[in-house]
């Protein structure tokens, strides 16, 4: 059995395939990895390119390609097919620390914890930036409980997303969900289910994704927030609808903190980014009356930002008013936050 399978769902990601899987080409390790491009229905050299490394590395890399059904449908094809011990998805446009790869096989070999933890970076392409998003367990390399986790929030927060999950295969296949297709943040199902089932969960010391942010068409953009409106509700809905029919326990309360970070994200991009401010109060009105309804733990839990972001859209102040606030050390100290390095 290979230790680990990275997952790399690639749409028309010719210009970036080559750097991404070349991250992951270190020779002593491709007797231990196994890596599954899934190409969805690309219609540029996306195929082509990814060929070409499955002829090259025959026993190492591996071409499925599909219709296209959106990054979900991507995911769920590769994770399917994964034969690793675990399991990583790494965006075609995205790559690995590549000194680092084979210290974490080394890891992978000796755990056996259901989720895995390491650090990462974004990079943003068009400032330069580097952001370190670590985790700040007690001890590294030991299996934590939700409830050690969630008493200790903020050591662990940053990298409890996608970029920072490692899922046990067998673990994912038997907890997980078929992520929603032809949608954007859908990582955030991703990263609560199965994350919230996870009985131990182990970080490791070391970086492992870098992150490239900065692009205007990516969703994550202020632009791309604001035309994949349709697609953040729609995972919402479907984080809530999952969220309800879990039973109570700490992993249910995790997933309602990843529920409230996407909320939360939905009520900045409507009341902080929408540049028609009454449009914005109406939408935010619309989403917190349904989750007060629905879920009103997660209510009560972003109740209070709620509030603050209304407010902040009567002022005309906007995102990077909140952002600056978010990153200033004032908030940090108070949120008992630990600063980006």
């Amino acid at each position: 059995m290979k230790t680990l399978s990275f997952i790399i769902p690639a749409y028309n990601s010719e210009n970036f395939l080559r750097k991404c899987v070349n991250s992951m080409l270190v020779p002593e390790a491709l007797s231990k990895l196994e890596v599954i491009i899934v190409n969805d229905g690309s219609t540029d050299q996306t195929e082509k390119i990814a060929q070409e490394f499955c002829t090259n590395y025959p026993d190492t890399i591996f071409l499925i390609s599909q219709e296209n059904k959106g990054h979900g449908g991507a995911l769920n094809t590769g994770c399917a097919a994964a034969t690793g011990k675990y399991l990583k998805v790494v965006d075609a446009d995205d790559w690995v620390d590549t000194q680092n790869l084979t210290s974490f096989l080394t890891f992978l070999e000796g755990c056996q914890s259901d989720v895995v933890l390491t650090h990462y970076r974004t990079i943003d392409i068009g400032t330069g930036q580097i952001r370190n998003w670590k985790s700040y367990p007690d001890a590294f390399g030991m299996a934590y409980s939700f409830d050690q986790i969630l008493s200790n929030w903020s050591s662990f927060e940053r990298a409890l997303t996608f970029h920072g999950i490692a899922y046990r295969t067998s673990f994912y296949r038997e907890k997980g969900i078929q992520l929603s297709e032809h949608v954007f943040y859908e990582d955030y199902e991703f990263a609560t289910f199965p994350c919230c089932h996870g009985e131990s969960i182990t970080c490791f010391d070391l970086f492992l994704y870098d992150y490239r942010i900065g692009d205007v068409n990516q969703s994550v953009s202020d632009a791309g927030r604001l035309n994949r409106l349709g697609h953040m509700e729609t995972v919402i809905d479907r984080l809530t609808t999952e969220y309800q029919e879990l039973p109570n326990s700490s992993g249910k309360r995790y997933a309602a903190v990843k529920l409230q970070e996407l909320l939360l994200s939905y009520l900045t991009t409507v009341l902080l980014t929408d540049p028609d401010r009454r449009r914005g109060r109406m939408r935010a009105k619309r989403i917190m009356e349904t989750c007060r309804r629905e879920t009103p733990e997660v209510f009560a839990m972003a109740g209070k930002k709620y509030g603050v972001f209304y407010l902040m859209n009567l002022l005309h102040l906007s995102r990077k008013d909140w952002n600056r606030v978010l990153n200033s050390r004032a908030y940090r100290l108070l949120r008992r936050k630990h600063s980006f390095d």
